[in-house]
């Protein structure tokens, strides 16, 4: 079943579309927005239109693997953003979260505006009753949104994964969901 779009006060929640290629490029080959985040900086363009392509194509929620969805502006129809949704069913079921935003956007509120909307509608629909994310303990900005949206974070793991030459501490985050 396909979800989408969502809509929030300021904000579409959509599939992508082949031609977000080029926002999309805008805040991957960014070294800032990619600091903390597992996709290799530079990030090209082909690559992005690749990725919009393939994106654009997949049925929503495909288990074990990532579907994205692009964060758009309604009052400029700009796409500023992506959140990425990992679908586990087996074991114990939960829905993975990651997002990146273009760093004209950040300061606005967005990831947690979008996520706010989107992570009950999502794991209504795939029958999933918690999420989870993690980040680089350096990563302050990612940490207050999880925390607003009543993620529980877990103690910091030291040297928890070696991402871009060096060993990250992370925290790990999980939010029960009702719906």
């Amino acid at each position: 079943m396909d979800i989408f779009p969502i809509e929030t006060e300021r904000l579409i929640i959509r599939r992508f579309r082949k031609d977000d290629a080029e926002a999309f490029h805008s805040w991957r080959d960014d070294e800032e927005v990619a600091r903390y985040t597992l996709w290799d900086y530079p990030y090209s363009l082909e690559r992005s239109q690749a990725f919009c392509e393939k994106m654009s194509a997949i049925e929503p929620f495909p288990e074990g693997e990532w579907f994205q969805l692009v964060i758009e502006e309604k009052s400029s129809g700009k796409a500023v953003g992506d959140i990425g949704l990992g679908i586990k069913i087996d074991g114990n079921p939960d829905i993975g979260i990651g997002y990146s935003l273009n760093r004209s956007a950040h300061g606005n509120r967005y990831v947690g505006e979008a996520l706010k909307d989107v992570i009950p509608a999502v794991a209504k629909v795939v029958g999933v009753k918690q999420a989870k994310a993690e980040t680089d303990a350096r990563n302050i900005a990612s940490e207050k949104v999880l925390l607003k949206l009543g993620f529980e974070q877990s103690e910091l793991h030291e040297k928890a994964s070696f991402v871009k030459g060096e060993w990250c501490d992370e925290y790990y985050y999980v939010l029960n969901i009702e719906y």
